[in-house]
């Protein structure tokens, strides 16, 4: 789903700056990048540069839908979809047949904060990732184990996620990954029916083709 969710975006990169050239084109430079960072092939965004010139395909553009789970959790949903309408029916449909609730536009959000997602394979030392964010001009960053035992995750400023993902990569580690999240700053810990229930929600989310990605607020 990552190459399919990056060739929408190249396609939409190249629509709103109007060249298929990176060097031309500032939005597609960045997508270009994020997408290499998340190991899509590069023939895959050639075709996807290609495809956008094409007539017959559609515009395609981003939105974000807010909603309730159960037992206090919240729940954004990331759309990247060339019929509006078709999405919205189908995110409202997902998340009200498994009693969730679509949330006014806000209501959610501010509890949420925009952050630059660095996801590296291996432990980092905070010391030494400190002084490289120093000399990197990155004034604020956190850093956490990863879900997986050995592997480890950076956050900061959406502005400075190009830096980091380079001084990650300097410093020696590869495989790295860089994405655009919303983290939580109200996380809940549901009992084990809402977890289970919510986690339907969100994974009947997933599934659909015009969903980017899906976050929460949930910490089990």
């Amino acid at each position: 789903k990552t190459n399919a969710a990056y060739g929408k975006k190249i396609i939409m990169a190249v629509k709103q700056g109007g060249s298929p050239e990176p060097t031309a084109n500032a939005l597609l430079a960045k997508i270009i990048r994020e997408a290499k960072a998340n190991s899509v092939p590069v023939e895959n965004i050639n075709r996807a540069i290609k495809r956008a010139s094409e007539a017959n395909v559609g515009d395609f553009s981003e939105s974000t839908f807010e909603a309730y789970g159960l037992g206090g959790a919240s729940i954004v949903i990331n759309v990247l979809s060339d019929n509006a309408n078709r999405a919205t029916a189908d995110v409202k449909s997902t998340v009200n047949k498994r009693n969730g609730k679509i949330a006014e536009q806000g209501s959610v959000l501010f509890m949420y904060d925009r952050k630059g997602k660095i996801e590296v394979p291996s432990a980092i030392d905070e010391e030494a990732l400190l002084d490289a964010a120093i000399e990197a001009d990155i004034e604020d960053f956190l850093l956490e184990a990863g879900d997986e035992e050995g592997t480890s995750v950076v956050f900061v400023e959406p502005s400075d996620t190009a830096t980091m993902f380079d001084t990650v990569e300097a410093m020696g580690f590869e495989g790295a990954k860089m994405s655009l999240v919303y983290v939580s700053k109200a996380p809940v810990e549901c009992n084990e029916e809402d977890f289970e229930k919510n986690m339907e929600i969100i994974e009947a989310l997933e599934e659909l083709d015009d969903v980017d990605s899906v976050e929460h607020n949930m910490t089990n």
